[in-house]
């Protein structure tokens, strides 16, 4: 177990090595002891952007990777627009606020520039679900001052998903519902950014919670989280405004985090899965918030005697520093994993990730049997400056605890956030040093 007075301890002591290797830059990168893994985590910038009352959630890269844009939880925060230009100065170009009524968790841009979207979930009965589209240079709005141009009326809305190609504007929403047993997605036709037209749903019924898109492959990724469907689905996106399922590895008949030691291989909480770009592997995180962590998930999908139809486990892993999370404020969430990228090298297959109280970690799956954390960056720049405002979901929050993680392959850049200190950019290498 973890106190709160143990968390501080281990901030204050960031030059102390956690994962058996050697801290350095800063004394907040952790390295870890694995003889054959290696890799390192850079940090290039940081920004606690305009630090509105309530939280910072996800990130997305622009695909020419000049602009980042973030959501938040709670408070008035609503979405931010940041310049990338100069990695190391990541700016603040734009806040779109939002009622305090009504929260914005997931963020994403269109491949056309100039366009991004944000789902909205209700905080209170006053709240609205859904998804805006944020015209910030498309036609109407500029970047300084963004319009949100469409409300699209999905529902409650965790998090959303575009399709890669500019030529087919679709967009795929989650039915984010817990209990749910509709199709577990909303496509939208978004040619027309103004007024988009609901497709209809799609994919098996269930909980979906995300959803990514691999538009070289003609696939979409999804992660199950209940409503009768716990696990990772497969969809066929070949006509991107009928995904059809192809193929998904049901929890159902697995062992939970609760039924085996900590470390060994569980399935519970689906909650999101991508993809390798450049091997038949998808990556699949489980979440759970107390008791056992979840880990993540290696997938064979055409690597070796796995497919999309036939999704096979093969690796799994838990955060660098896993431990039993009571269920109390200061713990819940602590050590699973959160949201996570690819990035393929020459050498190896690195995964960087949002890895909540553990901030940054970056993966080494080279071999995709045996994943394993190698680096770290505690993500609490400036903790000590921002005022404590977490919000009513999230007392006795504190940084790190990072919640959202992107990749750029054009800039070779990773976009990550933190709830709490905002905006980082990040290279990583993949080798030590």
């Amino acid at each position: 177990m973890m106190t709160a007075d143990r968390r501080s301890v281990l901030k204050a002591l960031g030059s102390a090595t956690l994962l058996g290797g050697v801290a350095t830059a800063g004394a907040r990168l952790q390295g870890s002891g694995n003889e054959r893994a290696s890799g390192r985590l850079r940090k290039r910038g940081h920004s606690v952007l305009s630090n509105p009352p309530g939280e910072y959630t996800e990130a997305d890269v622009r695909p020419d990777g000049g602009y980042g844009v973030v959501g938040s939880y709670f408070g008035r925060g609503g979405s931010f627009l940041v310049d990338l230009d100069e990695p190391t100065n990541p700016t603040e170009v734009h806040q779109v606020p939002s009622s305090p009524d009504t929260r914005n968790a997931d963020v994403a841009f269109d491949p056309r520039d100039g366009l991004y979207y944000r789902t909205q979930e209700p905080n209170n009965r006053d709240g609205v679900g859904g998804v805006e589209v944020i015209d910030y240079g498309y036609e109407s709005g500029s970047p300084e001052d963004p319009e949100i141009v469409a409300a699209i009326d999905a529902g409650h809305t965790h998090n959303v998903s575009a399709h890669p190609d500019p030529e087919t504007p679709t967009l795929y929403a989650v039915n984010g519902g817990f209990g749910s047993s509709e199709p577990g997605l909303d496509v939208v036709d978004v040619s027309d950014p103004a007024s988009p037209t609901v497709l209809g749903e799609f994919g098996p019924a269930g909980a979906c919670h995300d959803v990514v898109i691999d538009g070289e492959r003609d696939l979409a990724h999804a992660a199950y989280i209940g409503g009768g469907l716990d696990g990772y689905v497969v969809l066929d996106t070949s006509d991107p405004a009928a995904p059809t399922e192809v193929g998904r590895y049901a929890y159902a008949n697995e062992p939970n985090y609760r039924d085996v030691p900590l470390g060994e291989v569980a399935f519970e909480n689906c909650h999101y899965a991508n993809y390798d770009p450049e091997r038949g592997l998808a990556y699949v995180g489980d979440e759970v918030a107390t008791g056992k962590p979840g880990g993540k998930h290696v997938f064979d999908i055409g690597y070796d005697e796995g497919s999309p139809s036939d999704p096979v486990p093969i690796g799994f892993t838990l955060s660098p520093n896993a431990e039993v999370q009571e269920d109390l404020p200061t713990e819940r969430l602590d050590w699973t994993g959160h949201n996570f990228d690819a990035i393929p090298r020459e050498s190896t297959t690195l995964l960087v990730s949002a890895d909540y109280h553990e901030g940054a970690v970056l993966y080494d799956v080279g071999d995709p049997t045996d994943p394993v954390s190698v680096n770290q960056y505690r993500t609490d720049d400036e903790a000590g400056t921002i005022a404590e405002d977490a919000g009513p979901g999230f007392a006795g929050l504190d940084a790190p605890m990072t919640w959202g993680m992107a990749y750029n392959a054009t800039r070779d850049l990773a976009f990550a956030v933190d709830m709490v200190t905002g905006a980082y950019t990040f290279t990583a290498t993949s080798e030590d040093g």
